[in-house]
């Protein structure tokens, strides 16, 4: 059986996630085998994933109204996983979680993921 590292890592990063909007995306993301690979990539966020989402939906909307659906969303998803960082015209800011998980990683030095907390489309 071949492992899935980067489902896995996905499907820790979104452990806490309420947000039925995000849920969806992170279902979508998952059920995409073939991306495995790109989603090992320590660079990419959930958190800066919605970032990216939320801008595009922005640059769709008129008078701050935008109807997008599922399949386009879920295009952006891959596309932010697939491109770099670089690519995307992205700097790397930090979210509280990953402030906090470097602290910790000074401390014990673990390597393990850990959920970013709870996200939402709507923030």
């Amino acid at each position: 059986m071949e492992e899935q590292l980067g489902l896995e890592r996905i499907k820790k990063l979104s452990a806490e996630v309420k947000d039925k909007a995000v849920l969806k995306i992170i279902n979508y993301l998952l059920s995409r085998k073939d991306m495995n690979e790109k989603y090992l990539n320590e660079e990419k966020s959930l958190t800066q994933m919605i970032e990216f989402i939320k801008a595009k939906a922005k640059e769709k909307a008129t008078n701050g109204v935008a109807m997008i659906e599922d399949d386009e969303v879920y295009s952006w998803a891959i596309h932010y996983f697939d491109e770099s960082n670089k690519d995307l015209k992205i700097s790397k800011t930090k979210s509280d979680v990953e402030v906090k998980e470097e602290k910790k990683s000074t401390v014990k030095k673990n390597k393990n993921w850990i959920p970013e907390g709870q996200l939402s489309l709507f923030d």
